[in-house]
């Protein structure tokens, strides 16, 4: 299995089990090998997935940033790819099988910007990264703290309300 995404030009059948995404420049994935695959080029990652075993695997494509994050079993591996915002095409979330007898379970939750808040929080954050920037604008306390949410770094342990998020900004 593979997951990921690719713009429109990814190829997304062949008459053999081989690696699709990340064949090329229009994909980005992870492979159930534990590989990320972009331009043909394959890198480690994480540990292969068990066989025989469900994995549940989360992505979170974060489009102001750029990156891709994968969460495997509910844990963060850790941002997969970068400078996905330079890609002047859309992106969709893509999964494929390379191998006989696999299965699989899709669901799709979509997010965009709920309001101008979110929005500017965004543009704020890809400016400001780390907390103590953010502390020395000197902004009212509950500015700050909202605005501290979206700092969150996915190398600590994930809270259960991290997961709710996660979830729902699953593929």
């Amino acid at each position: 299995m593979m997951f990921g995404i690719g713009t429109k030009k990814a190829r997304l059948h062949v008459n053999a089990f081989t690696n699709l995404l990340g064949e090329d420049k229009n994909g980005w994935g992870l492979s159930h090998k534990g590989l990320l695959w972009h331009g043909g080029i394959a890198r480690n990652y994480t540990k292969r997935f068990k066989e025989n075993q469900a994995t549940r695997i989360g992505i979170l494509f974060d489009g102001v940033a750029g990156t891709l994050t994968y969460y495997k079993d509910d844990v963060c591996l850790g941002i997969a790819f970068r400078g996905l915002n330079e890609i002047r095409e859309p992106l969709y979330p893509v999964v494929c099988s390379t191998a006989a007898k696999t299965e699989m379970v899709l669901t799709e939750s979509r997010r965009d910007f709920v309001n101008l808040q979110d929005r500017c929080r965004a543009v704020i954050i890809k400016h400001i990264k780390t907390r103590e920037k953010l502390d020395r604008l000197n902004l009212p306390y509950c500015i700050t703290n909202y605005l501290a949410e979206a700092l969150s770094d996915c190398t600590t342990p994930v809270t259960p309300l991290e997961q709710q998020l996660i979830d729902y900004y699953l593929f």
